[in-house]
């Protein structure tokens, strides 16, 4: 199922790599890991985000085989990639439906990614105290 999600990716990318131009399409990967790694520690925190995605055992050069089987297991959660994907694509939908200047945009994205970057850390921050809790 894997390789689907990797041939939708590419076919995301393509054509909007046509729509909004090449810049755009990095701009989409780039999104779409960032929505995937906030959407995880949402869940299990900053720490727990990168050990799901394997980006705390990476391994130079990246394509190793060894790398993306650890890369693999987060990609199980359909939901989280779904949401991800529609981060990602609503972001390259506002910039082809507003007007030519999108900073706006690209500012009301950096706003709302602080703040959920701030809302995920405020939540961990009382978990992480009471996990550190030593009771007698």
């Amino acid at each position: 199922m894997n390789s689907w999600i990797a041939a939708f990716t590419a076919a995301v990318v393509f054509i909007i790599g046509f729509a909004a131009g090449p810049q755009w399409s990095i701009l989409f990967l780039a999104v779409l890991g960032l929505a995937l790694f906030l959407l995880w520690a949402n869940e299990l925190g900053f720490k727990g985000a990168l050990a799901r995605l394997g980006l705390d055992r990476l391994q130079p050069p990246v394509w190793k085989r060894e790398n993306w089987v650890q890369f693999e297991t987060a990609l199980l959660d359909r939901d989280k990639l779904v949401k991800a994907y529609t981060v990602a694509l609503g972001l390259v939908a506002l910039k082809l439906m507003l007007p030519a200047n999108q900073g706006i945009v690209v500012l009301a994205a950096l706003v709302l990614a602080g703040w959920y970057v701030f809302k995920i850390y405020e939540a961990n921050r009382y978990r992480d105290q009471a996990d550190t809790a030593k009771f007698n």
